[in-house]
């Protein structure tokens, strides 16, 4: 009764709020982006993780599975990105900070404060003006420091929610923060390639602190003996350097990482250093304080932002790789006790059958390790018929051998593509000869992950980092975009017939595009397990049995509170619709199909609004059904209690 109950409270919320902005999210159980920041319960139990995927998890270090999640308000693009997660000593308190509010320069700085054991967002803390990149609370869990893309750092009361000073000096964004052993100084890592010490009474600084020769980007403190330990995350710097946590003298460089430091994170008794590598997949373990590497762990197949030790000192948590796992694991030996992680996985690869028509689309799942390729980062694993006049949609299936694929061209005729510069530019040539150049910034995708021809030579499309695809003509001039990803695409293909495009991704899905219009007909998720979704931008879906427990709808509630979220399972009804995923794939258009549907007005918002409330009215007649039947059944007992 407890549980029937607690339902029709959340059900009574969600129906009441559902007509709120609403945004479709794969839930695989596990991360799905960047895992920026993972932190252990003080008892150990839990660990805390969240990053690029705009969600904050709690996991069961046992079962491996989540228990809970808390999410915030989101929008399209960055915003709702946390770059920055803390949890107060006394496991009161979780802040999370990060790309928070979208383009609006006021508020994008804004910190979150939960109250860890409800999950109840408490607060708001503004201040910042620009993206909030580090979190740290005091020892006494008191104070918070945050550090920003706006060059300065905050100091936070967190009882009274106020803003204590400001820390100003450096040039740069700043990247890591720390408070030191006795609470009493705070130290701050920069793009200026300096760490400042601060004194926390009065916000003064103590000392700048120089010798790194790139971005400061990790901090920790020795619980030995308070020395502060910094790393560089770039590729001027590889080093780790101690200096004094007193008085910021630099003290010596424990060592040379061969690649670049990610995060730096102390076992409780001070006898181990855990990096990660913003580059590479190999995390190290370290003596403190001699430096001496102790243990090359390679449990992860790319690279690792975050890095945490259990209270205990037994194990190290690292979170990264290709398909965001956290690996929890022992500090000694390197033996692995636990990975957390969900039924999602990168897409490395995709491809349309030759036949004229392309009529089977192909993806794969594994990263390719024997050799390197810009349009060849992996194999074609699954398949999935596409519907056409004669048959419906298929369901994935491994591929077929038999079947010859076309993945994406760099040659048409005597046209060719090719990247420079870091893959940051891509060149047309024709007839050898460079034609047009295409360069990309981190406006627009930073570099070329992924590019094609279509079938006519005549437009290019390419795929680049944090969801952008765009076409291009052979002049180099833009088409257009194609929106919808929201991880770096790593393979295109169009259909032999130029109609279709398809599109693979970090963020675990496979896309398919009307190549012309650029309309997303549908996007498939495919998880491990067999189980798999395919959806419409309109909200309409098909599913195996399972597969749509996998997707829902976050339901913004405002940016002072926690979100709400709705699965598909709880919309069958009203969004399961074969006819239209299918329809939209026959005619490349979702907004003709809805058309040919009579759904010309569909409002996926006020259909899950209408939907809840019909659920929630279904729920108090079972609930009051339940509640007289209680009544009879205790009445009745103590009716025969007086009879006997």
């Amino acid at each position: 009764m407890r549980s029937i109950v607690i339902t029709l409270l959340i059900l009574c919320s969600t129906s009441a709020t559902a007509a709120k902005k609403t945004f479709l999210q794969i839930d695989p159980g596990g991360h799905k982006a960047l895992i920026k920041d993972i932190v252990f319960t003080p008892d150990g139990r839990s660990l805390v993780s969240a990053g690029d995927d705009k969600l904050i998890r709690v996991w069961d270090i046992e079962t491996g599975q989540t228990v809970r999640t808390l999410r915030g308000q989101i929008g399209a693009g960055h915003e709702g990105k946390i770059y920055a997660m803390a949890l107060s000593p006394d496991g009161r308190w979780l802040a999370a900070g990060g790309f928070m509010a979208g383009t609006n320069t006021e508020k994008v700085g804004t910190i979150r404060l939960y109250d860890f054991s409800s999950g109840r967002l408490i607060a708001l803390l503004s201040g910042h003006t620009n993206v909030v990149n580090a979190l740290a609370f005091s020892p006494d869990s008191r104070i918070l420091v945050s550090g920003s893309a706006d060059f300065n750092a905050i100091l936070w009361d967190v009882e009274q929610r106020r803003q204590l000073r400001t820390l100003q000096g450096h040039t740069d964004d700043i990247y890591a923060v720390a408070f030191t052993l006795d609470g009493g100084r705070v130290v701050t890592g920069s793009s200026d390639h300096t760490l400042r010490l601060w004194r926390v009474r009065d916000g003064k600084r103590i000392a700048t602190l120089k010798g790194h020769t790139d971005e400061v980007v990790a901090i920790a403190i020795s619980p030995q003996d308070g020395i502060i330990v910094s790393g560089s995350g770039e590729s001027d710097d590889y080093s780790i350097r101690l200096w004094d946590g007193q008085t910021g003298r630099f003290i010596k460089t424990l060592a040379i990482q061969r690649t670049q430091v990610s995060s730096l994170s102390f076992s409780p008794d001070g006898r181990y250093l855990v990096s990660g590598v913003s580059k590479g997949k190999v995390c190290y373990v370290r003596s403190y304080p001699s430096g001496k590497r102790l243990l090359n762990y390679r449990g992860h197949d790319n690279i690792v932002l975050a890095t945490a030790v259990s209270p205990d000192g037994r194990w190290a948590a690292t979170g990264g790789g290709s398909n965001q796992e956290i690996l929890i694991w022992s500090l000694p030996d390197g033996r692995l006790k636990q990975r957390l992680a969900g039924v999602g996985a990168t897409t490395w690869a995709v491809g349309f059958s030759k036949e004229k028509e392309g009529q089977t689309l192909a993806w794969g799942k594994t990263y390719n390790q024997q050799g390197f390729h810009q349009n060849r980062l992996g194999r074609l694993e699954y398949s999935l018929a596409l519907p056409t006049s004669q048959r419906p949609l298929g369901a994935p299936r491994e591929v077929n051998l038999s079947v010859d694929f076309l993945r994406a061209q760099d040659q048409w005729r005597d046209w060719t593509l090719r990247t420079a510069d870091q893959n940051a530019i891509l060149e047309i040539y024709h007839q050898k000869v460079l034609k047009a150049s295409i360069e990309r910034s981190s406006s627009d995708g930073y570099d070329h992950r992924s590019y094609t021809f279509t079938p006519d030579g005549q437009s290019i499309i390419s795929g680049g980092m944090n969801g952008v695809l765009s076409a291009y003509n052979r002049e180099g001039s833009k088409i257009g975009d194609y929106v919808g990803h929201s991880g770096d695409v790593w393979a295109v293909a169009v259909s032999p017939d130029g109609r279709l495009l398809a599109s693979a991704s970090h963020d675990q899905t496979v896309r398919l595009w009307n190549v012309q219009s650029r309309e997303n007909l549908f996007t498939l998720f495919h998880a491990n397990n067999g189980e798999w979704v395919a959806w419409t931008p309109s909200g309409h879906y098909t599913a195996s049995p399972n597969g749509d427990k996998m997707i829902g709808w976050q339901i913004n509630l405002g940016a002072d509170k926690v979100a709400d979220y709705v699965t598909a399972a709880h919309l069958h009804q009203s969004l399961y619709r074969p006819d239209i995923v299918a329809n939209a794939v026959r005619l490349g258009s979702v907004k003709q199909v809805l058309a040919q549907a009579g759904l010309t007005d569909f409002n996926l918002e006020q259909t899950i609004d209408e939907t809840l409330k019909r659920n929630f009215a279904m729920w108090v007649i079972a609930f009051f059904i339940l509640l007289s039947f209680l009544i009879i059944l205790i009445f009745t007992k103590i009716f025969v209690m007086i009879i006997n």
